[in-house]
């Protein structure tokens, strides 16, 4: 009855079973499918923005210098012009003349054709030059055009701006402005690039003129919008005063713009780049400080949205990706989950009618692939088995009980042992009347035994240790009479500190066998402990025999494998291994002999912190 209601109410939990089996299938499936979309679709993400951005940068830098080589070439065409005037004084003689006569004389009109011929061979004219006008101050409103070969006078009110410009206040010789007005009257009104330059005496310092040069501002507009190559990008113009001098905008404040480029151009001269890029809002900023314009410099400004347009497509579709993949889980966690808790219903039907299922039991069809038909085959089998577990149950415990037996019995043997021992001790010292060397030995053995038969993986002091390595010394040097002498060097600040019991016995041992049995005459075993940063040293050191080469070449290989096959040398192996298994590979025995000479074991184990150097046994 009561495992009845069990699977009764394991079938009122079939709802929340089968979600919770549904989202369990969902997660793995969504994991297999999106862990790996996911790392591509991020890494391909993160490649094309990186190389969008670095494609960004390349035409930024390409679009800047282009504009400045533009710019170059009006630049080229003034300083040829202000040569020309600068290093001719009878030139500048000459138009001077004609400025300052109230009527032209038949000499003045030839000089200034002829200057107007040379100057015009002088000057290379191109698609963006308006016109040339050379300027000194006179009383009769006069300028000179040389590309007309003309000296005309215009209306003394529109002379004022001339005259503005040739008192233009600033350290600057050269500068520019954007104007929609010509400068003559008799001019077609078209926005221009003027660019003046100042003119001086030869010998002086003292302004005497001022040439001007008109480009066509809307050409030179239309070939810096063919160099651009992203849309609604834009490039202003910023001359040496941090002005901006072209082109005006509405989406862009002066200060703006001009706050940015002095941000940038700090970045810019620390960096000592050809150019400098900078992020502003929606836009990526690049700056240029042109090295040959007259201290001009470049801004252009480009929408991130179209420098990463590849990348926002290509996140667009790896989500629509994602989204398809999740969708493709869910139905397939749909499908899994009714699949497999179909056979789980079977299951629970078989724990609860054990006697029906097995009547029924059917092997599962060699084209099946569930392993759930396995796992309600090895359900039934089971149930068949149950008897059979049950006997190996009650086996296994009379063997439990056998062993505590045993146990208790070899419990009882040490302690027979050393009563015994005791017993020797005391009538060994009646037969002289006091202790001697055979009570000595009793006395150290006896310790030995209550030392050494208790558990050897508990930790004791490194002093107690020793103790107990001094008094099985003294048991070998009766043995072995007059064959060596041991000597101790073992670091105070170390002796307090926890090691794994009788781990330097066997080593001492092995010294004692394999170096002084067969030697003639006396020698020496050195035990030393010490402290070297966070690690404790012990070394036993005799002048035994000695190691041949090959056979220490052989020890060492033992010592290094895992399981060695060497029947040999068994205290060091397991002395080796215990080491290993409890301190880790680090702590693992090291040995160096020479033959007939020395030899040499040491190892190390790590300080333990302050919390775990207390669990040692005190006594032996």
């Amino acid at each position: 009855m009561k495992n009845n209601s069990l699977f009764d109410s394991l079938n009122k939990k079939h709802h929340s079973t089968t979600v919770r089996f549904f989202i369990r299938s969902l997660l793995i499936n969504s994991l297999l499918i999106l862990i790996p979309l996911l790392l591509i679709g991020l890494y391909s993400i993160f490649r094309t923005a990186k190389e969008s951005t670095q494609e960004a940068e390349k035409r930024a830098s390409r679009i800047l210098n282009q504009t400045d080589d533009i710019l170059e070439t009006f630049y080229t065409h003034v300083d040829n012009a202000y040569l020309f005037f600068a290093s001719n004084p009878r030139v500048n003689l000459q138009l001077k003349n004609a400025f300052v006569e109230k009527s032209l004389s038949l000499n003045s009109i030839k000089s200034v054709e002829n200057i107007s011929l040379n100057f015009q061979n002088l000057i290379y004219t191109d698609d963006y030059l308006q016109n040339i006008y050379i300027y000194y101050k006179n009383d009769y409103s006069r300028i000179f055009i040389p590309l007309s070969a003309k000296l005309i006078s215009f209306p003394p009110n529109e002379e004022k701006e001339i005259l503005v410009s040739y008192h233009h206040a600033g350290a600057e010789d050269v500068w520019m402005e954007f104007s929609d007005d010509p400068l003559l009257y008799t001019e077609y009104p078209a926005p221009s690039l003027v660019i003046y330059r100042k003119l001086y005496h030869r010998t002086t310092d003292v302004q005497n003129g001022l040439i001007i040069f008109s480009f066509n501002a809307d050409r030179l507009k239309n070939k810096l919008q063919k160099l651009l190559e992203y849309e609604d990008q834009q490039i202003f113009l910023i001359d040496s005063d941090n002005r901006i001098v072209w082109p005006s905008t509405s989406e862009f404040s002066e200060e703006t713009l001009l706050s940015l480029s002095e941000k940038i151009a700090s970045d810019y001269q620390q960096s000592a780049a050809a150019v400098a890029s900078q992020d502003y809002s929606s836009y990526s900023a690049t700056y240029l400080h042109s090295p040959r314009s007259y201290g001009f410099s470049y801004l252009l400004l480009t929408p991130k949205d179209k420098i990463y347009e590849t990348t926002i497509n290509l996140t667009s579709m790896y989500i629509f990706i994602t989204l398809a993949a999740i969708g493709m889980a869910c139905m397939i966690a749909f499908f899994k989950t009714r699949h497999d808790y179909k056979y789980l219903r079977r299951i629970i039907s078989t724990f609860s009618m054990p006697d029906t299922a097995l009547k029924n039991i059917q092997p599962p069809s060699k084209r099946s692939s569930s392993p759930f038909e396995y796992i309600l085959l090895n359900v039934i089998r089971l149930f068949i088995e149950h008897d059979y577990l049950k006997m190996q149950d009650s086996e296994k415990t009379a063997k439990l009980q056998l062993s505590k037996m045993q146990a208790l019995q070899h419990q009882i043997n040490p302690h027979f042992l050393h009563n015994t021992l005791n017993s020797i001790y005391w009538e060994s010292v009646k037969l002289t009347g006091s202790e001697n060397q055979c009570s000595h030995m009793i006395s150290h053995l006896s310790a030995i035994m209550r030392y050494s038969l208790s558990d050897p993986q508990e930790n004791v002091k490194i002093q107690n240790e020793i103790d107990y390595l001094k008094k099985y010394l003294e048991i070998m040097k009766v043995r072995y009479i007059n064959k060596f002498d041991a000597k101790f060097q073992v670091d105070h600040d170390c002796s307090i500190y926890p090691v794994k019991k009788m781990l330097l016995q066997p080593l001492v041992e092995n010294s004692i066998y394999h170096g002084f049995k067969e030697k003639k005459g006396r020698g020496v075993i050195r035990i030393s402990v010490h402290r070297k940063r966070n690690r404790i040293y012990f070394s036993i050191y005799d002048t035994g025999s000695g190691i041949s080469a090959h056979k220490l070449a052989a020890i060492r290989q033992d010592l290094n494998q895992v399981n060695p096959v060497s029947n040999e040398n068994i205290g060091l192996m397991n002395t080796n291994s215990r080491l290993v298994l409890s301190y880790g590979p680090d702590s693992g025995l090291h040995i160096n002999s020479r033959y007939k000479d020395f030899t040499v074991i040491w190892f190390s184990i790590p300080v333990p912190p302050k919390e775990d150097s207390q669990p040692f046994t005190d006594s032996i």
